[in-house]
């Protein structure tokens, strides 16, 4: 009994390897469209971001349902990141302000497979309103985008951000690289 026991977990071994590595094989394609720009969740890379860039408010993660269709969610999705239905998207992460009318939003998407992140990104940029606070207005924005991850930035410059520093610590966090910036 133990000599089938040991053969059928050396064969279930044998076999993840083989899976493993076929795994790690898929995942070396040279098209950008199919690339990862970044390893981890969006939440953890606009994280690293503001690690990288420091803000001097107090500011946090907004929650954005990406499967929520109701009035309100769908507000929320357009609002976010401009987008009318989450069907070109993955996974999102948005920081802005907890308190006060600042204007400033960093919002980091990955897009779905089969859709151009360049297409997305622009999509972002004319739609996101940087009108969209009470007393104050974003008057920089930034897009830039590497593989299948958009980061799309805005600002109020009387807040001492530049939102092209966002943009630099975004192309560090993706190796050097970026395939578009607007």
């Amino acid at each position: 009994m133990k000599k089938q026991i040991t053969i059928l977990m050396a064969l279930a071994l044998a076999l993840s390897m083989t899976a493993c590595r076929r795994k790690a094989n898929t995942n070396t394609t040279t098209d950008t469209n199919q690339q990862t720009a970044l390893t981890g969740t969006m939440e953890e890379n606009v994280n690293k971001l503001i690690q990288a860039e420091p803000v001097e408010f107090m500011g946090g993660m907004l929650p954005v349902d990406l499967k929520d269709t109701s009035e309100e969610g769908l507000w929320q999705l357009k609002s976010t990141t401009g987008l009318d239905s989450a069907e070109k998207i993955t996974d999102v992460a948005v920081y802005e302000p907890m308190t006060g009318s600042q204007a400033f939003s960093l919002v980091l998407v990955r897009v779905a497979e089969g859709n151009d992140p360049k297409d997305v990104a622009q999509q972002m940029k004319e739609n996101i309103d940087p009108n969209k606070w009470i007393c104050a207005r974003a008057d920089q924005v930034s897009v830039a985008g590497y593989g299948d991850t958009v980061l799309f930035v805005m600002a109020d410059s009387n807040l001492d951000v530049e939102t092209e520093d966002y943009v630099e610590a975004f192309k560090t966090l993706c190796g050097g690289k970026l395939d578009f910036t607007m």
